[in-house]
C-alpha cells in the first residue's frame, strides 16, 4: 500500500513550509483551539461563582466538552483535504473542507472515538502496546477523508499504511508533543504567557494534522489528487 518509511525532518519541513505559506490554513484550528479555551474558562468560572450548585456542573461540562469534541472532530477532517488542495497547487478551499468533514462527521467520530479508546486501552497495558496502536492509527483520519472510507475501513488502511513507519510515526508524534510542551510551559510566564502558549499550541496542532495529511498523501497509493 505504501513506500517503505518516511524522513521525518522532510516531512515536518514540507508541512511546516505549507503552513507559512497558506497561513489561513490556521483558521480551523484557531476556532477550535478558541472554543476549548472559552469552554473551560466557563467551566471554571461556573465552577468558582457556583459552589453550592455543584450537581449542574457536570452535565454543563460535559455538554461543553461534547460540543468542542465535535468541532476538533469536524476540523481534523478538514486539513487532510486542505493539504490535498495545496500539493495539487490550488488554494485551500475551507468552505469545501468543512461541508466534506460535515457530510463525514458520524464517521469521524466513531474513528475518533474507538482510536482513543484502544490508544487508551493499550497505554493502561504498560504503555507500550498504546505507543503500538498509536501509530498504527495515527493516519486514520487522512485515510477516512481522501479515501471515502468508513471509521474501520479506515482505521485498517492507516495500520497497512503504518506497518513499515512505526518507528518513524513515533519519532514523529514525539518530537510533535515536545514542541506542544515547550508551548504549554509559556503559559508560566506573567501577562503574556498565556497567550503565546495558545498561539504556539494552535501552531503545533495545525502542523500534526498537515504532517500527518502530507505524509498520507504523499507515501499512500491511491486514487489521483
Amino acid at each position: 500500500m505504501s513506500a517503505r518509511g518516511f524522513d521525518v525532518v522532510e516531512a515536518l519541513r514540507s508541512s511546516f513550509d505549507i503552513l507559512v505559506k497558506n497561513p489561513k490554513i490556521l483558521i480551523p484550528q484557531f476556532v477550535s483551539s478558541l472554543i476549548f479555551t472559552l469552554i473551560s474558562g466557563l467551566s471554571f468560572s461556573y465552577l468558582l461563582n457556583n459552589s453550592g450548585n455543584l450537581f449542574l456542573l457536570i452535565p454543563l461540562s460535559t455538554l461543553l466538552l461534547l460540543a468542542d469534541f465535535i468541532v476538533y472532530t469536524i476540523v481534523s477532517g478538514m486539513y487532510p483535504l486542505l493539504v490535498r488542495d495545496v500539493l495539487n497547487g490550488v488554494s485551500p478551499d475551507l468552505a469545501a473542507a468543512i461541508n466534506t468533514a460535515f457530510r463525514k462527521v458520524l464517521s469521524l467520530i466513531a474513528a475518533s472515538i474507538l482510536v482513543s479508546i484502544i490508544v487508551a486501552i493499550g497505554l493502561m497495558l504498560f504503555i507500550v502496546p498504546g505507543l503500538i496502536f498509536l501509530t498504527w492509527f495515527f493516519y486514520t483520519i487522512p485515510a477516512l477523508m481522501l479515501e471515502d472510507k468508513g471509521a474501520l475501513e479506515a482505521m485498517a488502511a492507516s495500520r497497512s499504511f503504518a506497518r513499515d513507519k512505526k518507528l518513524n510515526t513515533l519519532i514523529l508524534i514525539i518530537l510533535l508533543g515536545i514542541a506542544a510542551f515547550i508551548g504549554s510551559l509559556f503559559s508560566l510566564l506573567p501577562y503574556i504567557g498565556q497567550i503565546i502558549s495558545f498561539i504556539i499550541g494552535i501552531v503545533v496542532a495545525a502542523l500534526a494534522s498537515i504532517t500527518q495529511s502530507y505524509i498520507y498523501l504523499k507515501y499512500a497509493k491511491q486514487p489521483a489528487m
